[in-house]
């Protein structure tokens, strides 16, 4: 259907303008007139324009996650206070800085004003207001408090990116701390060593294995240096091709991430973390727990650990109990799965989730310093080792030539 713009007015004469999908202008004028509002103006958006935009939105709109929950902490505390949905949204736009995200907010209340619901509305911006986040919105709506659930949300999503945040820099800073020493091993072999090697070729004297592995080396990466590139780019892409579009290599690759010493089971913690925190947090904002499930199996990356999920929904809907399904499962501890069937026994299932994944998020905290205590030294000596070897390779022969010449 086309794109169109209107302007309208309501009870108060307040102008406002939006974007609807509609069948035809008319149609769309016919809809708001039912609904109690005074048309301007309608025009269709041209398909240029709206292929402008996108393109825009690709490199420019950039909402972070820090800009998200401040919203959901302000959204909370505006309709805690008595202020209605449409003016505390109306009071957003304007303390809102990031333009992509004040013209979001916009078409979220311009959307609401029309008639549809909150949940509706943020739902069509999922790449800013995600599922979990939607339906704790629908949830609350439909039952719990709205600011409450709000308040949650905000809760839950600083909390999770802490978390989120603390696993990534574990990850990326062995892998930084590599490519810097690759880097200088790379400079001082390709770049340095031959410097050397004309003084070794004007003395014509035997050379020692190590610089001659080096000379060979140097060599290779002077003459094939583009290549070298070229193929670790490649490398890469190919790889990033592979994981995301071939369900097999996928699987491969997940169930090979966990077993790998020290990462594997600090990834393992993080997911199972985030999937009871959010499993805790939408059972807690009232969304039914299969629906709850659904949404858990979404937000769970890892394809291993997605299969757990998907059975804890195929055996919840046959009437199983959570904790039947997760007793026989290594990645879930005894003591979480024992808080697990306490939680359903007793009806508090919601409260001890969080407690268990309060258990697991101290958990991964503990393997993240497990990480950087092991990774940083073992880089250090590694790339000790090689810089040695190229110290070795350079002043060996001419410690040689030195004595030669006493």
């Amino acid at each position: 259907m086309p794109l169109f713009e209107y302007k309208f007015s309501d009870r108060g004469d307040k102008v406002q303008s939006a974007y609807a999908e509609a069948a035809s202008s008319g149609a769309l004028a016919d809809s708001l007139i039912e609904k109690g509002y005074y048309v301007i103006e309608i025009k269709e958006v041209q398909k240029k324009a709206r292929a402008s935009s996108s393109l825009a939105g690709l490199f420019f709109n950039r909402v972070t996650q820090k800009e998200v929950t401040y919203f959901y902490i302000q959204l909370s505390t505006l309709i805690s206070a008595g202020v209605t949905l449409i003016e505390s949204l109306e009071s957003l736009i304007d303390q809102t800085q990031n333009p992509y995200f004040k013209s979001v907010i916009n078409d979220v209340k311009t959307r609401i004003a029309t008639g549809q619901t909150f949940y509706d509305a943020v739902s069509r911006h999922p790449q800013i207001f995600d599922e979990v986040a939607a339906n704790m919105i629908k949830a609350g709506e439909t039952g719990a408090g709205l600011d409450e659930v709000l308040e949650r949300i905000a809760k839950f999503s600083e909390r999770d990116t802490k978390i989120r945040s603390k696993v990534k820099s574990a990850l990326i800073y062995p892998v930084t701390l590599s490519l810097i020493a690759a880097s200088v091993i790379f400079f001082l072999v390709a770049y340095v060593f031959p410097k050397f090697t004309k003084v070794f070729a004007k003395a014509k004297t035997a050379l020692p294995a190590p610089t001659v592995i080096l000379m060979k080396t140097s060599e290779f990466m002077q003459n094939y240096y583009l290549f070298i590139i070229a193929g670790f780019i490649a490398f890469v892409f190919l790889f990033r091709w592979l994981i995301n579009n071939n369900e097999r290599a996928r699987g491969i690759f997940d169930a090979f991430t966990l077993k790998t010493p020290v990462f594997g089971d600090m990834i393992m913690k993080a997911t199972i973390a985030r999937f009871i925190r959010t499993l805790a947090t939408l059972l807690t904002s009232g969304v039914p727990i299969l629906k709850s499930l659904e949404v858990c199996e979404n937000i769970v990356e890892n394809t291993v650990l997605k299969k757990i999920v998907v059975s804890l929904k195929g055996g919840v809907s046959q009437g199983l109990t959570l904790y039947d399904i997760l007793k026989g499962k290594p990645e879930f501890p005894a003591i979480v799965t024992k808080m697990i069937q306490t939680g359903e026994k007793t009806g508090t299932l919601p409260r001890l989730l969080i407690k268990a994944s309060d258990f697991f998020e101290y958990e991964v905290e503990i393997a993240i310093d497990g990480v950087i205590s092991l990774i940083e030294p073992a880089l250090i000596i590694t790339m000790g080792l090689f810089i040695g070897f190229i110290s070795i390779a350079m002043f060996l022969p001419i410690f040689d030539l030195t004595s030669a010449i006493r």
